[in-house]
């Protein structure tokens, strides 16, 4: 990814993309870059999206849960909304297939 295009203002959803990208690898290696995602006056919504993201996929949402990166609980704490569809149970594939 190109990381200069991560310091323009109008580009959140490159933002969004480059923090999933890192979450999921669960390592960072331009720590400025990654931080910047978060710093640039609209954390509220790339975080939004980020979780947004992690409802629909399940291996972002199982990398969100046990990164390092990221404090899942402080975030998920600002948005109750999201929170409540985050602690709802996740229906296992045997109870799936019953259905």
């Amino acid at each position: 990814m190109y990381l200069q295009k991560i310091y323009d203002l109008a580009a959140r959803d490159y933002r969004v993309r480059y923090a999933i990208t890192v979450i999921l690898r669960d390592r960072v290696t331009n720590e400025g870059a990654f931080n910047c995602c978060f710093e640039m006056g609209d954390e509220d919504e790339v975080k939004r999206m980020i979780l947004r993201r992690g409802l629909r996929n399940k291996k972002l949402r199982r990398a969100l849960e046990r990164s390092h990166l990221v404090n899942i609980t402080h975030w998920l704490a600002r948005y109750p909304d999201l929170a409540e569809a985050y602690c709802a149970e996740i229906p296992t594939m045997s109870e799936q297939e019953k259905s």
